[in-house]
């Protein structure tokens, strides 16, 4: 699996164009030979290819994952989002409270969370808490970049990361 980070991906965006593709035109003229459209759901495909695509993205990051062997989520945030219960207390699995309580990162239970729903296409929705981002069934990996919260959620348990940085547009 391919990772791409590019940074102040805003930069090079039509603000013309609508808000909703943005990412997606900037990774068609990244990847020239490639075009992407939405399923009924909105989760991204390339058209005429054996690849899958995912992406997300904060203010100044734009990260996009590939993947040959199966569907991919991927989600990104900075590690500082404070977590306040009153806010975000609906969205939690009581595994994932726990490993809160003991350290982990907000940011890093929510990209998981967020790759998982993108992986299965169903995004947020209001049974976010029976989502536990942490049970075997769900193979995702998760790991920081430039104080962000990267988690990527694959059809397979066994996966090469190979991560792109500095990536110029």
């Amino acid at each position: 699996m391919e990772i791409y980070i590019i940074e102040d991906w805003k930069s090079k965006i039509n603000f013309n164009e609508p808000k909703e593709n943005w990412a997606t035109n900037i990774i068609e003229r990244m990847f020239d030979r490639i075009q992407i459209k939405k399923d009924a759901r909105g989760k991204p495909y390339i058209v005429n290819e054996d690849k899958f695509i995912n992406w997300g993205h904060t203010d100044r990051f734009l990260v996009i994952a590939f993947s040959e062997i199966g569907h991919i989520g991927i989600d990104v945030e900075a590690n500082n989002i404070p977590y306040d219960e009153s806010l975000y207390g609906w969205i939690l699995h009581e595994q994932e409270k726990d490993k809160l309580n003991r350290g982990t990162l907000f940011s890093e239970i929510w990209t998981r969370k967020e790759a998982i729903l993108k992986f299965t296409g169903e995004g947020i929705n209001d049974n976010m808490s029976d989502l536990n981002s942490y049970a075997n069934e769900y193979n995702v990996i998760s790991f920081s970049f430039n104080d962000l919260s990267i988690s990527v959620c694959s059809e397979y348990r066994s996966v090469n990361l190979k991560l792109y940085t500095s990536v110029v547009l």
